[in-house]
């Protein structure tokens, strides 16, 4: 081989080298590419099976539901926001201030009409509810702060009695009101809790003439939690027999006829041994004149108009 061939195979071998090189550069890229995708596709698709696995996979049925749920979410939230609303009205009143003189004849003409209402209805009211919780502002002035707040729960009380007394109980037994919640506490929160307490006795059931007997405490406890004007919450209930000594069993009396053998009926006594084995039974308790004390603990949500109006 010349030289001049020497150098053809030469640069034919460069050649062959640079094109090699190319498709192998060329090849890897691709192979980067390809790996890359082929990941991408793996993820994809087990998004895919765990969407299908998912118990709410993301399918137009499912967004249907969704929006659906959303909806009647909304729908309830506004409808609460309305009740809220109307019970905010209660709180504000008219819009009007309140003296503590105000207030103070709030005071005696609520106990007032609490004595007369109870006298109407045949309802004994002890001393310890007859001022309805605000004795200490009878004949003494609230401070002009807490004056709202006094007058909201002094309703609030007053409520509370009228149903206890309009429900049937005999005796309205105590009326309590708890001191205020901490000032700061009043301004900053949209609502918060003013507590309260009762005591009365209830009677097993109401009877009226014509009408079907109704309890005294369900009617009570029912009628504080559909109020429109309160939000009441009823925290504890504590209820005592008047009546602790309940009545023993009868004593056992065998049967006085064999229970095999028939009635004869051509005897004028068969009729009265009969009734005699066949006695009905005889209530020993459940009557509806039994009475059972009743303590309730409440709260009543106050509304306040600088925050609960934003």
């Amino acid at each position: 081989m010349n030289i001049l061939e020497n150098k053809r195979v030469v640069a034919l071998s460069a050649v062959f080298a640079l094109a090699f090189g190319g498709l192998a550069y060329y090849g890897y890229g691709r192979m980067n590419d390809f790996s890359a995708a082929k990941s991408e596709l793996e993820q994809i698709n087990n998004r895919v099976l765990d969407f299908e696995q998912d118990e709410f996979p993301p399918t137009e049925a499912t967004r249907k539901t969704v929006k659906a749920a959303s909806k009647k979410v909304a729908d309830v939230l506004k409808e609460v926001k309305a009740d809220f609303a109307s019970y905010a009205v209660k709180c504000h009143g008219d819009g009007k201030q309140i003296s503590s003189v105000d207030f103070t004849n709030q005071v005696r003409g609520a106990i007032d009409d609490l004595a007369h209402q109870a006298s109407e209805k045949g309802c004994t009211v002890s001393p310890s509810a007859a001022d309805l919780g605000m004795a200490s502002y009878k004949n003494a002035a609230a401070t002009a702060e807490e004056v709202p707040y006094r007058s909201f729960q002094l309703k609030a009380a007053k409520r509370v009695a009228d149903i206890i007394i309009d429900s049937g109980s005999p005796l309205l037994d105590k009326v309590y009101c708890a001191p205020l919640p901490d000032a700061k506490l009043r301004k900053k929160n949209a609502d918060f809790p003013l507590s309260m307490e009762v005591a009365f006795i209830a009677k097993r059931a109401q009877v009226e003439e014509g009408k079907t007997p109704v309890s005294v405490l369900p009617e009570v406890l029912n009628r504080l939690v559909a109020d429109k004007d309160f939000f009441y919450k009823v925290t504890g209930v504590w209820v005592v027999a008047n009546d602790v000594n309940l009545p023993g069993i009868d004593a056992y009396q065998a049967p006085t006829q064999d229970p095999n053998q028939g009635d004869d009926l051509n005897t004028e006594s068969s009729a009265s041994a009969a009734e005699e084995v066949r006695r009905v039974a005889v209530r020993k308790t459940g009557s509806p004149d039994e009475t059972v004390r009743v303590h309730l603990n409440l709260q009543v949500l106050y509304f306040n108009p600088n925050t609960s109006k934003k």
